[in-house]
């Protein structure tokens, strides 16, 4: 029996020196890293950063690898988004009220070949930007290889991702125009159109057209104001006028350098979409505009309307966001009032 606890215990002590005489595994990799929400979407053309990695535990700092980004459908790899494209890039934040010359602005300004993503190699996190549109797919998938101190593992379709399709014109709110008695003050007529048909293109009163791509990377956007037969408000004589009267209302002078006044058209410059790129009113801001006292002509079929002993002032707003660069028209057009 003793001969037997000797043997056991020579067994136990040769163990123990073998376990102390091997490596003891440092940190902790797990199988399960996964992002914080298991689709990532994206706007298209809009800068957003979507989630980073949860470690399960995963002993820090990781270093994280894109491998492959691939077209979902296709299983082939997304050179849409990774081939490099001009891009613009704020150094400063800008300020309308102190920003008045395009030189100020390009001071701010950093222009470089980018493509549509920049990928976090610490937690995996993606920094999406205006080269999505530039997007084939909706939907895209990826593989990432993770290391730290316990070694490394490859993650197949870890990354889920979907586009939005591109909107060149997002509009925001619905359009407005009317048309409003001074005295006594009230309004004698009045069209709003929504969103959905503002979309559709075959808008009465909005209508929003690219002419070409010159100004690109940058934006110029034509404003014209016109009656039922086209004929232009002139802005250059005052004909129509940004703000209203007596208000503080935003208009689309603060997001432009080197406007342009001509017979017909409001021409707005800026070097980098989205147009409108800053508001301060509120988080979807309204345009505000007017057709001043003594520029109305005439207003078809309204009893409420006396071009002889009445005054009259038109005004419209709409809430609209250019995304694409390029030259673009803005157009509202008030359908019952003739020019004078």
């Amino acid at each position: 029996m003793k001969k037997t606890n000797k043997i056991i215990m020579a067994a136990l002590s040769l163990s123990f020196l073998i376990a102390a005489c091997s490596e003891v595994e440092t940190g902790y990799l797990s199988g399960y890293i996964k992002y914080e929400n298991p689709v990532l979407y994206v706007q298209s053309g809009t800068d957003v950063s979507t989630g980073k990695l949860l470690p399960d535990g995963s002993t820090k700092p990781l270093t994280v690898e894109m491998l492959e980004i691939r077209n979902k459908e296709t299983g082939e790899i997304a050179e849409d988004l990774l081939t490099e494209r001009p891009i613009v890039n704020w150094l400063e934040a800008y300020n309308y009220e102190t920003d008045s010359t395009l030189a100020q602005i390009e001071e701010k300004l950093v222009y470089v070949d980018a493509p549509a993503f920049n990928f976090n190699t610490v937690n995996g996190e993606i920094r999406w930007n205006a080269n999505t549109q530039y997007a084939e797919a909706e939907q895209y998938e990826f593989d990432l290889k993770i290391s730290n101190v316990r070694g490394s593992d490859v993650f197949p379709n870890i990354g889920q991702v979907e586009i939005t399709p591109f909107e060149a014109v997002t509009f925001v709110n619905g359009t407005r125009v009317q048309v409003r008695s001074l005295d006594p003050v009230k309004t004698i007529y009045n069209v709003t159109e929504s969103v959905d048909v503002l979309n559709t293109g075959d808008s009465e009163i909005n209508t929003v057209t690219k002419i070409s791509d010159e100004s690109a990377p940058g934006i110029t956007v034509i404003l014209k104001v016109v009656d039922k037969n086209g004929t232009p408000f002139n802005p250059k004589t005052g004909e129509v006028l940004p703000n209203w009267s007596g208000s503080n209302l935003p208009s689309y002078e603060q997001s432009s350098v080197n406007t342009e006044l001509t017979d017909e058209a409001f021409i707005y410059h800026f070097p980098v979409t989205p147009f409108p790129y800053y508001t301060w009113y509120h988080k979807n801001p309204l345009m505000y505009y007017h057709i001043p006292e003594g520029t109305l002509g005439n207003l078809d079929d309204n009893e409420d309307y006396d071009p002889i002993n009445g005054r009259y002032w038109l005004n419209f707003r709409t809430n609209l966001r250019i995304n694409g660069p390029g030259t673009w028209e803005i157009l509202i057009r008030f359908p019952t009032v003739t020019h004078i």
